[in-house]
C-alpha cells in the first residue's frame, strides 16, 4: 500500500484543478474510474483527485482511494450553496465542524427526524453510535486549524496568499471590480455545520425549510459520505467549502463558482503552508 500525507478530494475537476497546478506532479492514475495524481509539495506527498458528484460516488471513490493509499488524512474541497439565514455570502469559505446527513432518518410532513429516532446508528464505531452527523472537532484540533486560520474576514495579498482583512481598506460592500479590477473582494472564513443532501434545494422555500430543520450553514452533495468513509477507515477528515451560490437559487447567472473555489483553495494552501 502506498503512503501519502494527505488526500484532497473534490467532486469535479473544476474544484481541484487550480490547486493541483500549484504542486510538482509525481504520477497519475485512475481510481474507480476517476483521475488521481500524486504530487510533491515541500515535505508532503499529496494525492489529489475527483470522486464524481453525489454521496455514492464520493463514498465509493474515497473507499477505493483509501484501499490503495494509506493516507494520513483526507480533506474534501468543493463548492456549496449557503442558506439565507447563515450569514454567509458568495465567495465566503465554510470550514465544517459537523457533517450532517440530510437524507437518513425519518421523513414526515412536519420535517425530517434523525436516525436516532429509529435507534439504529448509521455507524457504530468502537462502541460509539453516530446517527445523523459526524463531528470534525478532533480533526480540527489535531491540525490546530482554528489557531492557524481564525474565523473572520480575509483578503488576498500580492504574493497570492491570504491575510486578515484590513479595516482601513474599503468596506467589502463598496468594492467595485470595474474601477478596482486589481483588487480582490474580501471574504469571510466561517466555522460551522454543513449539510449533505442527495438533491440540492431547488427553490428558496426548500432551502429555508432545510435551514430551519438542520441549522446547517450550507449544503453540498458529498461531505458526510466522505466523512463516514474516513470514520470507517480510521482516517482524520476535514471539509472546506467555498460558497458559490445561495441555496435554492438555480439561476447560474447569480452564481460565482470561480471565486468560491479560488477562495476555498487559497484557504487550503494557506493551511498547508502554515502547518
Amino acid at each position: 500500500m502506498q503512503r501519502v500525507d494527505l488526500a484532497i478530494l473534490g467532486a469535479t475537476s473544476g474544484e481541484i484543478a487550480p490547486l493541483s497546478g500549484s504542486f510538482g506532479l509525481s504520477s497519475s492514475s485512475k481510481i474507480a474510474g476517476n483521475p488521481f495524481s500524486t504530487y510533491s509539495y515541500r515535505d508532503l506527498r499529496l494525492l489529489i483527485g475527483t470522486t464524481g458528484v453525489g454521496k455514492v460516488n464520493a463514498a465509493a471513490t474515497a473507499a477505493a482511494a483509501l484501499t490503495i493509499f494509506r493516507a494520513a488524512e483526507v480533506w474534501n474541497v468543493g463548492c456549496a450553496g449557503a442558506y439565507g439565514g447563515s450569514g454567509l455570502e458568495i465567495g465566503d469559505v465554510l470550514i465544517t465542524e459537523n457533517c450532517i446527513c440530510a437524507d437518513e432518518g425519518i421523513l414526515r410532513k412536519e420535517g425530517p427526524m434523525s436516525t436516532s429516532s429509529l435507534e439504529i446508528p448509521i455507524v457504530l464505531k468502537d462502541g460509539q453510535p453516530f446517527y445523523d452527523r459526524f463531528p470534525l472537532d478532533e480533526s480540527l484540533a489535531r491540525r490546530q486549524i482554528r489557531a492557524l486560520l481564525p474565523a473572520g474576514m480575509f483578503s488576498t495579498d500580492p504574493s497570492g496568499g491570504i491575510r486578515p482583512y484590513d479595516p482601513r481598506d474599503a468596506h467589502p460592500s463598496s468594492f467595485d471590480p470595474v474601477s478596482e479590477p486589481e483588487k480582490k473582494r474580501p471574504f469571510r472564513v466561517q466555522y460551522g455545520p454543513s449539510l449533505t443532501v442527495g438533491m440540492v434545494s431547488g427553490d428558496i422555500h426548500t432551502a429555508d425549510a432545510r435551514f430551519r430543520s438542520f441549522r446547517a450553514l450550507a449544503e453540498n452533495m458529498e461531505g458526510s459520505a466522505i466523512a463516514q468513509t474516513c470514520l470507517l477507515f480510521d482516517v482524520p477528515f476535514l471539509e472546506f467549502r467555498g460558497v458559490s451560490n445561495m441555496a435554492g437559487v438555480r439561476d447560474k447567472a447569480r452564481w460565482d463558482l470561480g471565486t468560491a473555489m479560488e477562495h476555498c483553495l487559497l484557504v487550503v494552501k494557506h493551511l498547508l503552508d502554515n502547518r
